[in-house]
């Protein structure tokens, strides 16, 4: 089997470039279908993650709530009052970066290793196993929305000012829950395989955090690495809501488009990966 992964690459390296597109649309399809056929189970389960998350806890589900007041509380105190960096207004710039890769960083650690953490669910046919993944993708989407709408909120106090901007903002949204979910399924798929992936991810996000322009500007960057921006989909999209929170201002349409583009492409591979060896999932379980 590790073989034929290797041999035949992700969605099938002997075939045609339309054969393979054509499975991964068909993928896509048919898993859409079952999603929308269990959308029902999919909600339980994450609303499940959600309370197991805060279970035993004084006040829990109430921490979905306060995890993000205390997390901006936390981020603002920082970098207004003991790193000053010559950023205007630097807290909001931060925040408007920082809230949106946490759903990232959240979703795809935990999706890495969905399938051996549910390996009671496969081989059930009656359980679709794409919901394995989905599940931490949406119930950190939940801890994402609720800081997103904190840091709405907050924007004023952080020395920004509401704008026809944020209307924008689903289009941004949608764009990193495309990337996102394409993300999971390819991570959640390898892993089941190769079970050093999750090491990787984890340092594979740090990099991809560092090289995102959450905590500096493009300007910082020497003009020789700026291609390491150019090309990186996550600085995309961090700038992408740079540029409707921080600056009140339309995103640029290149990096918009980028977004979604990678976005609808990535899922499209992680979806055509996932349904590709879903059927040997049991054998490494």
């Amino acid at each position: 089997m590790i073989r034929r992964v290797f041999r035949h690459g992700i969605i099938g390296f002997g075939k045609t470039q339309a054969e393979s597109q054509g499975q991964s649309m068909t993928s896509m399809a048919y898993a859409g279908a079952t999603i929308f056929r269990f959308r029902w189970l999919l909600y339980e389960l994450v609303l499940r993650d959600l309370r197991l998350r805060y279970r035993n806890s004084l006040l829990g589900f109430a921490w979905t709530i306060m995890n993000p007041v205390l997390f901006m509380l936390l981020y603002t105190l920082v970098f207004s009052v003991y790193l000053r960096v010559h950023v205007e207004h630097f807290p909001l710039y931060v925040l408007a970066g920082l809230v949106p890769w946490n759903w990232v960083i959240g979703a795809v650690t935990a999706a890495t290793t969905a399938i051996p953490d549910g390996r009671m669910y496969v081989g059930k046919t009656v359980f679709p196993i794409e919901l394995l993944v989905l599940v931490p993708v949406l119930s950190n989407a939940v801890n994402f929305v609720l800081s997103l709408a904190l840091l709405i909120a907050f924007v004023p106090v952080l020395g920004g000012h509401f704008s026809w901007t944020f209307a924008l903002l689903p289009g941004a949204v949608i764009g990193e829950l495309l990337a996102i979910t394409g993300v999971s399924f390819i991570v959640a798929t390898f892993n089941t395989f190769y079970r050093d992936l999750q090491q990787l991810v984890g340092y594979l996000l740090t990099a991809f955090f560092f090289l995102a322009p959450i905590f500096y500007t493009r300007a910082m960057v020497p003009e020789r690495y700026a291609f390491l921006l150019t090309w990186n989909p996550f600085a995309a999209m961090i700038e992408v809501y740079h540029s409707i929170l921080y600056a009140a201002a339309p995103p640029a349409l290149g990096a918009l488009a980028f977004l979604l583009v990678f976005g609808i492409l990535v899922l499209l591979l992680g979806m055509g990966y996932f349904d590709r060896y879903r059927d040997h999932f049991g054998e490494y379980l």
